[in-house]
């Protein structure tokens, strides 16, 4: 309830609030700010948040970590806190919280600490950009109104937005499966412009804002870039700014949830004279996460109760693209205990993967290529399936090391063999091999084919908005394309389809100027 007005506001929940951050670094201080925006419907009340800062390990063994002060700009000189009332945040109305920090010693006996993270409204992993800690983190109340440093109030502001998209980032499909590994690719808007960074190694964050609104902030090293030191496993160790490069999306290890989530990436350039550090940004990326339990599954080798499917995204396959496997096991009436082992904590030995040419021939090993990944596992030993639930697998050919490297057709096999345990007593000791056998063994198959060229595009039609001549309809594309919220085709179709009174082909739309193309040059091959 609002104090003085009778008025129950509820609390805002984290998919309320769009949460961005920024960073300050003026003289001695340095300052994390996040803004906090109302993307819902109606009025609440942002809750302050409790900030978990955590410090460089190596450093906390030698010298003890610093503490929050919360509300010290408002407490008395009695230590009591001022009394306030909270902050209303209507639709699309901003708020405030800010984290502050001296960045120089008061003495020599005081350690100065690196900040890894900091666990605030936006989880933020960035470490090259914080500056040392030399005192206690101060965390505000919650304001109204966004950020603006106290210094430079009367000063003209400059927001990210206004510095435009230097880069583009894009994904291999729209959608995917929970727990299905993707990667994101990041390339120039302009080529002629060169890159931000020029032949360094870059320096990226990847905001990402998950369906339940939580949002992180993370540092996220190129998967693979001529100037890096350290390469991930499969990427090209040769990519640049020009001819564009991967970064890891972060699925299964930073963030998860089925529903929409949205990236942007950015590239620290300099400082503002408010000190505000200023980034070159990318166009806001959405994906779809879909739940794999939902995909027409029709069970194949169905033996004893258990079955297993393996389902592919498409029939045919460019040379060198990653296979996606969206594997379903089963116990839908099995008459014993089943038992298996646990694919998320021991994936490699869960389930068996392997392809076989059009003479069912097994690939050799000069016969494949792969990003093959390394499978740790925790041994924890088998699980109980129990019947009726499907349990998914996502895995790729390449991260199973069985990626065809030359054109030809091909057949996944799906292996799994679940465990029969009824002669094996519950407890604490481990069962020993003879206790457990195997139930039954079960395939799936699926076919494909691998192209050494690439098929030509269809010819099709927007369908969105009247052409009476070429030169109408480039007219209309450069009125949208001048449209600052068109930031790829996708945009560019959503915005026809609300127009409504006009039809433009697809070639005027490619056709109709060279720097319209250039622009949207990324999320056009995904026409």
């Amino acid at each position: 309830m609002i104090r003085g007005t009778g008025q129950m506001v509820p609390v805002c929940k984290l998919a309320d609030l769009d949460s961005n951050v920024s960073f300050f670094s003026a003289d001695t201080n340095f300052i994390v700010a996040f803004n906090l925006k109302n993307i819902s419907e109606s009025p609440c009340v942002p809750q302050p948040s409790v900030a978990f800062p955590q410090f460089d390990q190596e450093q906390v063994r030698e010298a003890k970590p610093f503490g929050l002060c919360t509300d010290c700009e408002d407490r008395l000189p009695n230590g009591q806190y001022r009394v306030h009332d909270r902050v209303v945040l209507n639709p699309s109305e901003i708020a405030h919280q800010t984290y502050r920090w001296k960045t120089v010693a008061p003495a020599e006996t005081v350690k100065c600490l690196q900040l890894r993270a900091l666990f605030t409204p936006v989880l933020v992993v960035a470490p090259t950009l914080f500056k040392q800690v030399c005192s206690e983190i101060a965390v505000s109340r919650t304001y109204a109104d966004a950020f603006v440093p106290p210094a430079s109030k009367d000063e003209p502001h400059t927001d990210e937005a206004q510095r435009g998209e230097l880069f583009v980032l894009s994904s291999r499909k729209p959608r995917y499966y929970q727990d299905e590994m993707f990667t994101l690719h990041v390339g120039l808007v302009n080529s002629v412009a060169g890159s931000p960074s020029g032949e360094e190694c870059p320096t990226l964050f990847l905001r990402e804002r998950s369906p339940d609104g939580a949002t992180r902030f993370d540092e996220v090293p190129p998967s693979g870039y001529k100037t890096c030191k350290s390469v991930s496993l499969g990427a090209d160790r040769n990519a640049d700014w020009q001819s564009g490069f991967e970064v890891d999306s972060g699925v299964r290890s930073r963030w998860t949830g089925i529903g929409e989530h949205s990236f942007e990436l950015f590239q620290p350039v300099d400082c503002s004279r408010d000190g505000k550090i200023q980034f070159v940004r990318s166009n806001k990326l959405t994906v779809q996460i879909d739940d794999p339990a939902l995909i027409p599954r029709k069970l194949q080798g169905k033996v004893k109760g258990v079955g297993a499917d393996v389902t592919l995204d498409k029939d045919a396959y460019q040379l060198g693209e990653d296979v996606p496997l969206h594997i379903a096991i089963e116990n839908f009436d099995a008459p014993v205990p089943i038992y298996a082992i646990d694919p998320v904590w021991d994936p490699y030995p869960a389930i068996g993967i392997e392809v076989r040419d059009a003479t069912g021939r097994l690939l050799r090993e000069n016969e494949r290529s792969s990003n093959e990944m390394l499978w740790m596992g925790h041994g924890r030993g088998p699980v109980r399936y129990p019947a009726g639930k499907v349990v998914t697998i996502e895995r790729t050919l390449a991260s199973q090391g069985w990626l065809p490297n030359r054109p030809g057709v091909y057949t996944v096999v799906v292996t799994w063999c679940p465990l029969d345990r009824t002669h094996f007593e519950p407890g604490p000791e481990l069962p020993r091999k003879d206790d457990i056998k195997v139930y039954a063994a079960v395939q799936a198959t699926a076919t494909f084919r691998t192209l050494a060229e690439p098929s030509p595009p269809p010819t099709r039609s927007l369908n969105c908005c009247l052409i009476s001549g070429q030169a109408e309809g480039y007219r209309f594309v450069r009125r949208i394309a001048n449209d600052k919220r068109i930031s790829s085709v996708l945009d560019f179709l959503t915005r026809c389809r609300l127009e409504r009174s006009r039809t433009v082909e697809l070639d005027t739309f490619r056709l109709a100027d060279d720097s319209l193309r250039t622009s949207l040059r990324s999320p056009q091959r995904r026409l």
